[in-house]
């Protein structure tokens, strides 16, 4: 943390010592005389330094800020003009002299800041050297007084208390050219609004005006460059110059003090009446009955359950609304009779009905029973269908665009999806082809025709302390332990030699009854308990089966083409291992700000008619923010269905509905199935506290930030920076501020204040507008009114305005002492206005 400190001046060097451009030189010398010390000083030749004549300007690099800065459509009226220049010692560096203040011997600035309206001069003309500006003296500030315009801040740690420490850092900053110490020019003219202006750094010096218009110079070195005898005009040559404009008038100050509370019942925020009594429109009305929709901000403390003006019309309307929603499932569900065989109505027709929210989410295919679950509240209750419906609209405008989107982030899982149907496809082939072929093999006859790529089948070892082995390797272990299974015994050859009822067994058997025998490898095999009757189930043949099965072979092939983390998760024991990959689109992108600029009305009812200069307290809805959710993430993944997009339609695409950096809901589909409506929001079913502004303050000062700050004791603790709320802007005098996990009950319990707070860009000096007050307790009292300005429209230090009768500082700043206090006095601390959320809520 560091403190801000003024200083009048800084000049270190040879400037520190010189008297104008006069520096006088000494020698000092050291002698000892009979053990006496002397020190005798040798006045040296007096040199001529440097001035504002022999220079014309400095580097561009030297400016640090303008304020307003270059460009400014609409700065505030009541700051002065300034401009901060890195090397702090600059504005003195040429001082031609001083001048006595009440704080003492004062250097006087050889440059100064000046600010001219643009009827009363255009911009600087093309010069040479410098660009030439053509200035009205009656509209310049007087040049004796620039001394206490001119000042050195700068930022040094907290543990800097004393003044003497406080000036050998800045001197020590000064000689460093250290970024936490500049200088700053001011320029003291009172500003009006709704005009443009130039601002201009002159050399304040007639030298350095004749130097810059390269002319002769015809006035002493010290002289001032303006007025000029019998001129009402000056040609000033321009070191930097900049452009801005002040806005309408009002300041921040008065503008926040506008605003005026106004509870958002009065206001009529909150809801809006709807006719209800024909919700069926091709079929008669039920009768005169309406009831109060809300909307995604309501009023502190109005959550109740949907009421119908009648309420047996609402009954009845809850019976027909779940008939019809359940209709398809219940007709799906029916069976078809036996004789004629078919029902009597044409099903597809009877089963086009409402939509039944969250069906593909939860695979719910009727309203459940109870009336409190989430998924019932959400499709018999008016309010929350309409808002489900809002969500559905949007998807519907905006389909071409947000399928675009999608498919921009389903990146290469169509290629996928593809290449895992092909491999679907081929998988079920090869089954189909080895269940036709190898299906009928014997042990025997299996190893032989596997005898090929032996090397390559994996099998589990004969060693038990091996994992796996090749059939090959376990062929060739056999052989080492039974000598009567020579070497080609599986080999296609061999086999065809000794196959039963060959010529060799013939002649092998000759004289027999003729009856067939098992083939020589199948009598080894069931030697060595590889294959026979008294084989294990997962024998040698059962593992070349499954050695060889298409599935495993397909999975395996395709975890090689297609890297990806979900093959962990797919065995071939799995119903379809090769199933398409699932996926859906995700917005990052806050709803409410589509809600509120398409529908404002539905967003927050009643907010057209909210007057300026208002204030109001509202909180966040769960339930018609959940519903909107569903809705939206309902209707999207029917698009994306549809659209072929590789989905099961149980993402949740949407899930964030205001601004910030996390989500409002998690995955719809992961929400228990008893849990109420707007439970599962972020906020777990609790409305978050939110403040509606209109007024011109916003317009004027667009980054205004409202923070929540915790009282201590009932009042704002003396320093503070609170949770900054998350600014919505609705129009440009319009913003909703949302302030995350905190609700009424927590604001009364902890006695929260909502506090506005003045955009700052920097350091700035002025004085308030408007009347000044009868008692000014403290400088920042102090208003344009109390300073008068006229007729010069630039302040005048000998007008010494009143004293303050509050002042607490260990040295209080007085007026036209030196340049640091009036830095002091003319500082603008950045201003803040706060509400008290007990009073807002009604406590």
């Amino acid at each position: 943390m560091s403190t801000r400190w003024f200083f009048s001046s800084a000049r270190v060097g040879a400037a520190a010592s010189a008297d104008g451009q006069a520096l006088r030189t000494a020698v000092r010398f050291f002698r000892d005389i009979e053990g006496r010390r002397e020190e005798p000083v040798v006045a040296g030749p007096t040199l001529s330094l440097v001035g504002p004549g022999e220079v014309l300007g400095f580097d561009r690099s030297m400016v640090l800020r303008e304020e307003p800065p270059p460009g400014t459509p609409d700065a505030a009226e009541n700051v002065l003009a300034s401009v901060e220049l890195a090397h702090a010692d600059l504005p003195w560096l040429l001082s031609p002299g001083t001048v006595g203040t009440a704080g003492g011997p004062t250097p006087q600035p050889w440059i100064a800041l000046i600010v001219l309206a643009e009827d009363e001069a255009a911009p600087p003309r093309p010069g040479h050297p410098l660009p030439v500006l053509t200035a009205p003296v009656a509209s310049l500030p007087p040049l004796a007084e620039r001394w206490a315009w001119t000042h050195v801040e700068a930022r040094l740690p907290d543990d800097v208390t004393d003044l003497d420490g406080a000036r050998r850092l800045v001197e020590q900053g000064v000689r460093n050219h250290s970024a936490g110490v500049v200088g700053r020019l001011l320029c003291p003219r009172r500003l009006a609004p709704g005009r443009g202006w130039i601002a201009a750094v002159v050399p304040a010096t007639a030298a350095g005006r004749d130097a810059g218009l390269n002319v002769t110079p015809r006035a002493a070195a010290t002289a001032d460059a303006w007025p000029v005898p019998g001129r009402d005009t000056v040609d000033l040559p321009v070191y930097h110059w900049w452009t801005f404009r002040t806005g309408k008038a009002g300041t921040f100050e008065e503008l926040a003090r506008r605003l005026r509370f106004r509870p958002a019942a009065e206001s009529g925020l909150g809801t809006r009446t709807i006719d209800v009594g024909r919700p069926w429109p091709a079929e008669e009305a039920v009768g005169p009955a309406t009831v109060a929709m809300d909307g995604a901000l309501r009023p502190p403390g109005t959550a109740a359950p949907e009421t119908w003006s009648d309420p047996a019309a609402q009954d009845r309307f809850r019976a027909l609304i779940r008939e019809r929603v359940d209709a398809p499932a219940l007709l799906r569900a029916e069976t078809v009779p036996e004789g004629d065989g078919e029902p009597a109505e044409d099903r597809d027709v009877v089963a086009v009905a409402p939509p039944l929210y969250g069906s593909h989410h939860t695979g719910e295919q009727t309203v459940p029973t109870e009336p409190d679950v989430w998924m019932s509240t959400l499709n018999v209750e008016v309010r929350r269908r309409v808002a489900a419906a809002l969500g559905c609209r949007y998807v519907q405008l905006e389909q071409e665009f947000l399928m675009a989107r999608a498919w921009e982030q389903v990146g290469e899982i169509r290629q996928a999806n593809r290449l895992l149907a092909a491999g679907e496809l081929a998988a079920v082939a090869a089954e189909r082809a080895q269940r036709k072929h190898l299906g009928p093999l014997d042990a025997a006859e299996l190893v032989t025709v596997m005898a090929p790529v032996s090397g390559r089948v994996p099998v589990s070892a004969t060693d038990p302390d091996a994992e796996s082995t090749t059939l090959a390797a376990k062929l060739a272990s056999a052989r080492e332990h039974f000598q009567d299974f020579p070497v080609g015994t599986a080999s296609t050859s061999f086999v065809r030699l000794t196959r039963a009822n060959g010529a060799l067994a013939r002649r092998a058997h000759l004289g027999t009854d003729g009856e067939a025998t098992e083939s020589f490898l199948a009598g080894q095999l069931n030697l060595m308990g590889m294959a026979g009757d008294d084989a294990p189930e997962g024998g040698l043949p059962g593992e070349l089966r499954a050695g060889i099965s298409p599935m495993r072979l397909q999975l395996l092939r395709l975890a090689d083409r297609i890297p990806a983390d979900f093959w962990a998760q797919r065995t071939e024991d799995d119903d379809r291992p090769l199933r398409p990959i699932m996926a859906h689109p995700k917005f990052t992108v806050p709803i409410a700000e589509e809600l509120l600029a398409r529908w404002p009305e539905w967003a927050l009812p009643g907010i057209g008619a909210l007057p300026q200069d208002s204030v109001t307290l509202l909180e966040t809805n769960p339930e018609f923010i959940a519903a909107l959710l569903v809705g939206l993430n309902h209707e999207f993944n029917r698009e994306l269905l549809w659209r072929e997009f590789p989905t099961d339609q149980r993402g949740t695409p949407f899930a964030r509905f205001w601004p910030g950096d996390s989500a409002d809901v998690e995955e719809i589909a992961l929400w228990p199935p008893d849990a109420p409506l707007g439970s599962q929001l972020r906020t777990g079913g609790e409305g978050d506290l939110a403040l509606l502004v209109r007024g011109d303050l916003l317009r004027r000062f667009p980054g205004t930030a409202l923070l929540a700050v915790r009282g201590v004791d009932g009042k704002l603790p003396p320093a503070f920076d609170g949770v900054a709320a998350t600014a919505l802007a609705l129009d440009e005098s319009t913003v909703l501020y949302l302030f995350p996990d905190l609700d009424a009950e927590r604001a009364r319990a902890e006695d929260w204040f909502f506090v506005f707070r003045e955009p700052m860009r920097g350091t700035q000096f002025g004085f308030d507008t408007g009347d000044q007050p009868a008692e000014m307790k403290t400088w920042a009292d102090l208003t344009w009114q109390g300073v008068r300005v006229e007729p010069t429209r630039c302040v005048q230090l000998g007008q010494v305005p009143p004293t303050p009768t509050q002042l607490t500082q260990p040295d209080p700043p007085a007026w036209a002492r030196d340049a640091a206090d009036m830095a002091r006095i003319a500082f603008q601390q950045p201003f803040q206005l706060a509400f008290r959320a007990t009073t807002l809520l009604g406590g």
